[in-house]
């Protein structure tokens, strides 16, 4: 009788771990999705807060006019950006700030994907 208890138990708790296991990759799957569809991501979040006056739709339009232009240097860059919008001077460090925060958040990162894919 031992055995078959054993082998009971172990079934039961199959079917549980299965449904933990679902749960936590829905739970996943809506991490990874923050940000890439309207209503996905919080745009009150902190993560999204303009660096040096420059919101992320701006940073994104900057980078995709740099990328567009094939501008080789730094400086080059910056001149393109500044034409994008960025306030002068400030290029690196809006740059640097919003790479910065798509390393620390996921929803800033695919928001970042989505809109950037719109230029």
């Amino acid at each position: 009788m031992g055995l078959f208890k054993g082998a009971r138990d172990a079934m039961q708790n199959a079917g549980g771990f299965a449904g933990n296991a679902q749960a936590q990759a829905a739970a996943d799957v809506a991490g990874l999705q923050a940000g890439l569809t309207e209503g996905s991501y919080d745009p009150n979040d902190p993560a999204f807060a303009p660096i040096e006056g420059v919101d992320l739709d701006g940073y994104a339009k900057a980078v995709a006019a740099i990328t567009k232009s094939g501008v080789g240097n730094e400086a080059e860059a910056a001149t393109v950006a500044e034409g994008a919008g960025i306030p002068a001077g400030k290029w690196k460090t809006v740059s640097d700030g919003w790479v910065a925060r798509m390393r620390e958040s996921r929803a800033v990162m695919n928001r970042y994907g989505v809109i950037y894919g719109q230029y």
